[in-house]
């Protein structure tokens, strides 16, 4: 190997990582960079699990390839008061615990049908405490919400008709004989 080229690579290494922080390069670093909300990678992590429960990946795409829990975070971050972001992120902690008491894998390991069990529980808000009733709710809420107002959804499940839509003539109609006799 020509010793030029091998130091012109080692210098485009070496500026190359320099330019990166070093936990993005390790991956030890969140995806989304929160102003007002601090959760760690694996509380990201497990929302992003729990997303992906709320909407799974079938013949269409999952939360989790929509980046979905990020929206949630986004959204809890600019749009909801202080009060509520720390129910959430103390509703996330202690549904970490939960999960961690229910099984010994981690949730992102337990079939479908068991974690939606786990999620249907909150469903009614009886379940659980206020904070894990209020992350349960945010998240699927705006889970829910980041989905339906989606490119991919706006495009590919419903698919937008310019107005006037189609005109459809071929209607069967119902006879009503409504008519009196008289006489």
């Amino acid at each position: 190997m020509d010793r030029r080229v091998a130091i012109k690579n080692l210098a485009l290494v070496l500026g190359g990582a320099t330019l990166f922080p070093k936990d993005m390069l390790a991956g030890s670093s969140n995806l989304i960079q929160l102003k007002n909300v601090k959760i760690t990678l694996a509380q990201e992590k497990l929302l992003a699990e729990v997303a992906e429960t709320i909407i799974p990946k079938t013949t269409s795409l999952g939360a989790k390839d929509m980046g979905l829990h990020l929206f949630v975070l986004l959204m809890l971050d600019d749009c909801y008061n202080k009060q509520d972001q720390q129910q959430f992120t103390e509703g996330l902690k202690q549904f970490a615990a939960l999960a961690a008491k229910t099984s010994a894998k981690p949730f992102a390991l337990w079939p479908q049908a068991q974690r939606e069990a786990l999620l249907l529980t909150f469903e009614n808000g009886k379940a659980g405490t206020s904070e894990l009733n209020a992350f349960y709710r945010i998240t699927k809420d705006k889970t829910v919400q980041g989905y339906t107002q989606s490119k991919y959804f706006m495009t590919k499940k419903v698919v937008y008709e310019l107005i006037p839509s189609r005109y459809n003539v071929d209607v069967p109609v119902k006879t009503n004989n409504t008519a009196v006799k008289h006489g």
